[in-house]
């Protein structure tokens, strides 16, 4: 008996700060216009908003991975890192291999013919972009050291057109890389 009183009260209380929770995320109440005006025109009044959540951005990384002679380089893979993955000098990354992996296949992009590249992705605003660069076809189009690039998240590379709320924006960046020789 007493277990179910347990489990019943515990019912209600989550169910009661879920509704609060759920509640809290958007206010309905205007604010009040000012009591004395400057203007005879009554301005429209605005309503607040109370949000919590996460910001995000969208990232656009588009490049071309050239060879040391400036030809471009096809099947290479290129990665945007999350931001606290840590590396290895070697290029490799260190932690989970399962969520590395898991991470690493929804941001991958390969490189065509052309060497050309573009990676999507969203998540929390950064100053920089970390890039994995890595040679996975083997010898067939070269043997190349895999590398780390940084890429600087400037105002100049940034679309604020579709921003709000939560939303920071599109960081959009072209970049050219050129592979090294193993």
């Amino acid at each position: 008996m007493k277990v179910k009183f347990l489990k019943l009260k515990n019912w209600l209380l989550v169910s009661l700060m879920g509704a609060l929770g759920l509640s809290a995320c958007h206010c309905h109440k205007q604010l009040a216009a000012p009591e004395e005006e400057e203007t005879p025109v009554v301005k429209e009044r605005e309503e607040m908003r109370l949000m919590y959540g996460v910001p995000t951005m969208n990232y656009m990384i588009r490049g071309q991975v050239k060879d040391a002679d400036g030809r471009p380089v096809q099947d290479i893979r290129v990665n945007m890192l999350e931001r606290n993955m840590q590396t290895t000098p070697e290029g490799g990354l260190v932690g989970d291999p399962e969520a590395i992996d898991k991470w690493l296949s929804g941001t991958e992009a390969r490189t065509d013919k052309d060497g050309r590249f573009v990676i999507q992705n969203s998540g929390l605003p950064q100053e920089q972009v970390r890039l994995m660069v890595r040679d996975v076809d083997g010898e067939e189009n070269g043997a190349f050291r895999n590398q780390l690039l940084e890429v600087d998240v400037t105002p100049a590379d940034m679309d604020r057109t579709h921003a709000g709320g939560w939303n920071q924006g599109t960081f959009n960046k072209e970049v050219e890389i050129n592979l090294e020789d193993k």
